[in-house]
C-alpha cells in the first residue's frame, strides 16, 4: 500500500474514507466517476431527461448517481482548489470504480486556444503545493513537473467525442492556487510550455496514479487572458458560445 494512502487511513482509524468522509460505499460499482469542482451537476445534465439521484450532499461535496443504458456514473462537485481533489482521490483508492474524468473549465493564455474549444490535456503542469505532497518525501524541486493523464482513457474520450460532432485539441493546463496571484506571472507559465491555466488537473492526475486508476481530463476553455476575454466583464456572445458546449459535454460523459 502507498505510504501516503497507508498513513491516511491509520491516522483516521477508517479503512473506508470514501464512505467516511464522502457518504458513498467503496463496494458499489461506478462504470465512470466524473469529478466536477466548478460545475453544479443541473449545469451539465437535465433530471428531466436523465435519472439522477442525490447520494450525499454537505457543505463540502455533493454527490449523485446517474443511471444511463445499464450504467452507473458518480457525479461528485468539490469545492474549487487542489487540496480537495487531493483528499477525494486518495479516499477512492478501495473504490470500485472503472475509470475517473475531471471535467471543468479552463482559461486559455494563447490566441490560438478560443472561448468553447474543448481540450483533452496529456499532460498539466504542477503549479500548486498540494501536488507536492503526494510524493513520499517533500521535494520543492519537483514544483512545476508534469503529471500526465492516462493515454487510453484520453483515446477513448477523443473517439466518443469525435462520434457526437465535438473537436477536441490536446493543450497544457499549468493548475496553480490562486486566481488573483496568476495574472503576474501569465508571461513565466506560458514560457515553461502552458497554454491553459485551471487550478486542479495537476493534483487530479498525480493523485490518480498513486491509487492506480485511469484518469483523463475534459475542460472547456471559458475564458482568454491572452486576448483580453476575460471572466469578469465577458460579453454575452462568448458566454454563450462557452454554455453552448458545456451543454453537450453530457453527449460525451453518458457514451464512456
Amino acid at each position: 500500500m502507498n505510504k501516503i494512502i497507508k498513513s491516511f487511513q491509520e491516522n483516521t482509524h477508517c479503512s473506508d474514507l470514501l464512505h467516511e468522509i464522502y457518504g458513498i460505499s467503496s463496494a458499489e460499482h461506478f462504470d465512470c466517476v466524473f469529478i466536477a469542482p466548478s460545475w453544479p451537476i443541473d449545469k451539465v445534465f437535465d433530471s428531466a431527461t436523465t435519472d439522477i439521484a442525490e447520494i450525499y450532499s454537505d457543505r463540502f461535496s455533493k454527490s449523485h448517481r446517474i443511471k444511463h443504458n445499464g450504467k452507473s456514473y458518480l457525479y461528485i462537485q468539490l469545492q474549487i482548489g487542489a487540496p480537495n481533489i487531493v483528499d477525494f482521490c486518495l479516499s477512492c483508492h478501495s473504490a470500485n470504480c472503472a475509470k475517473f474524468v475531471f471535467v471543468g473549465s479552463v482559461g486559455s493564455l494563447v490566441p490560438e486556444l478560443e472561448i468553447g474549444d474543448v481540450i483533452i490535456p496529456t499532460c498539466s503542469i504542477s503549479g500548486n503545493g498540494a501536488t507536492l505532497y503526494l510524493d513520499d518525501k517533500l521535494s520543492p524541486e519537483k514544483m512545476f513537473e508534469r503529471t500526465y493523464s492516462s493515454p487510453e482513457l484520453n483515446a477513448e474520450l477523443s473517439r466518443v467525442c469525435t462520434s457526437v460532432g465535438m473537436p477536441t485539441k490536446d493543450a497544457i493546463p499549468i493548475s496553480i492556487d490562486s486566481i488573483a496571484c496568476e495574472y503576474a506571472h501569465l508571461d513565466e507559465f506560458r514560457q515553461m510550455g502552458a497554454t491553459l491555466i485551471e487550478m486542479e488537473t495537476a493534483t487530479f492526475f498525480k493523485a490518480m496514479q498513486i491509487i492506480g486508476k485511469p484518469a483523463s481530463a475534459l475542460l472547456v476553455v471559458s475564458d482568454n487572458s491572452a486576448v483580453g476575454q476575460h471572466l469578469v466583464g465577458q460579453g454575452a456572445d462568448l458566454r454563450a458560445k462557452y454554455h453552448a458546449v458545456r451543454s453537450r459535454i453530457k453527449d460525451v460523459l453518458l457514451n464512456l
